[in-house]
């Protein structure tokens, strides 16, 4: 009788698993440079928390939230276009370099436009939400110009398979973001201002260090008229604006709900919310291969390929999702205070609901990818729309500080998902109908 052939034992099966999932390999460099980026992010935030205390750690944190979610914001939208129009490109042999014109040029008056209200609004942003420290506002500005280099530069590597180049960028930003708070600590510097500079130098440097030869990656290719590009573009801002309104209003929200004799418990809350963001990162390094992968099969009409892929990391973001709840239920309140030091105590049913409602969110941000793969811009925006309404409208209920704030977050981030899912639902459906034949 014949043998059947032996089971591959525990490493073999992790090595099939990772060959027959291609996505998985292309992960590993921008993987390594999350990594370090989030370490480094990480440690800025448990310096700064300890150099500070919670009370002077509450605008430093808060232009940190603000300095990301402006970079997720305004310009990852750049990213993901350059990247999606870049890889589409490619998969039908034309070259992008209108793509990377139009995306320098629109990045350029993203940052000057926002840069503008940034400063128009200084005295609003000092008193109510940087707690006086008037010198956060220009260094958020300062901010935003590293921003819009690193995103278009990601955009560019992504949609062209340099995922080397990508995770590079990503590593240097992260351990520049370490050097600058230990150096201040070293010096017992405790200035709010010295450790905003720290911050937002990071990713200028950053793209400065790592741009090398763009020539090879933007060939000449047919011209893009601002009107295929633009509107969209805008369309996609906005809806990166509402999704980053669910994720990075709620520490905000903290800090200008919260009353004087409160400034203590946002502080500690904010760094509860910047904790349960850790999976966030990770879904960076899923983006970066996952989006343009879907772009080439969408445009060359593979339904079934495309399907498999989108099957493949819900399932890899769903078990990331929940190890991580499952850690914070264990030993949250631990970390938390490991991280920032013995003045940040905050329980389980505050850590547990902000993990559960950030897993939400980066399922939800699964689907908004694949939407943008299928050019259903509108829809994305309608998604992370219904979900900014819910979230606002949760912040309106009274109650405690933290359960108020929570659960607008959580609320927000369901919402969010249940409404993408289904514009992915009739999304997939149309591509089916037209799939091209093999």
């Amino acid at each position: 009788m014949p043998t059947e052939p032996a089971r591959p034992g525990g490493a073999s099966r992790l090595v099939h698993l990772w060959r027959s999932v291609p996505l998985l390999g292309q992960l590993g460099p921008v993987a390594v440079g999350l990594m370090v980026l989030g370490l480094g992010s990480f440690a800025y935030l448990t310096v700064t928390g300890r150099a500070l205390g919670p009370t002077d750690f509450a605008p430093v944190a808060t232009l940190w939230v603000l300095f990301n979610g402006a970079g997720l914001a305004l310009f990852q939208p750049i990213e993901q276009e350059v990247s999606r129009a870049t890889a589409a490109r490619r998969a039908v042999g034309q070259g992008a370099g209108p793509v990377l014109l139009k995306a320098v040029v629109y990045g350029m008056t993203v940052t000057a436009v926002f840069a503008v209200l940034a400063l128009v609004t200084a005295d609003v942003l000092t008193r109510r939400v940087f707690n006086g420290a008037g010198v956060l506002v220009p260094l958020l500005v300062l901010g935003f110009v590293g921003l819009a280099a690193e995103h278009t530069l990601r955009g560019v590597f992504g949609g062209n398979e340099k995922f080397t180049r990508y995770g590079l960028q990503l590593g240097v930003d992260g351990a520049l973001r370490v050097l600058g708070p230990v150096l201040l600590a070293i010096t017992a510097t405790t200035g709010v201002g010295a450790f905003g500079l720290a911050l937002v130098l990071a990713p200028l440097l950053a793209a400065a260090l790592t741009t090398g030869r763009i020539g090879p990656l933007s060939r000449p290719g047919p011209p893009l008229a601002w009107r295929d590009f633009a509107p969209p573009l805008m369309v996609l801002t906005g809806a990166a604006l509402l999704s980053q309104l669910i994720v990075n209003a709620a520490p905000i929200a903290a800090q200008v709900l919260a009353r004087p004799d409160e400034a203590e418990t946002a502080g500690i809350f904010i760094a509860a919310l910047v904790l349960t963001r850790i999976p966030l990162f990770f879904f960076g390094a899923v983006q970066a291969a996952f989006l343009p992968a879907l772009a080439r099969l969408a445009a060359t009409g593979q339904a079934a390929a495309f399907g498999r892929q989108l099957r493949q990391v819900i399932v890899l973001v769903c078990a990331v999702a929940a190890l991580f709840i499952l850690v914070m239920a264990a030993i949250g309140p631990f970390v938390l205070r490991l991280l920032y030091g013995s003045e940040f105590v905050a329980t389980r049913a505050v850590l547990v609901p902000l993990a559960v409602a950030a897993a939400l969110y980066m399922v939800a941000q699964v689907m908004a990818q694949t939407l943008i793969a299928l050019r259903s811009y509108r829809a994305a925006l309608i998604g992370w729309g219904v979900g900014s309404v819910v979230f606002m409208l949760c912040l309106l209920v009274p109650s405690e500080l933290q359960v108020r704030v929570g659960t607008a977050f959580l609320a927000g981030s369901l919402s969010a998902l249940v409404i993408l899912t289904l514009f992915v639902r009739t999304g997939r459906q149309s591509l089916v109908e037209t799939e091209v034949p093999a």
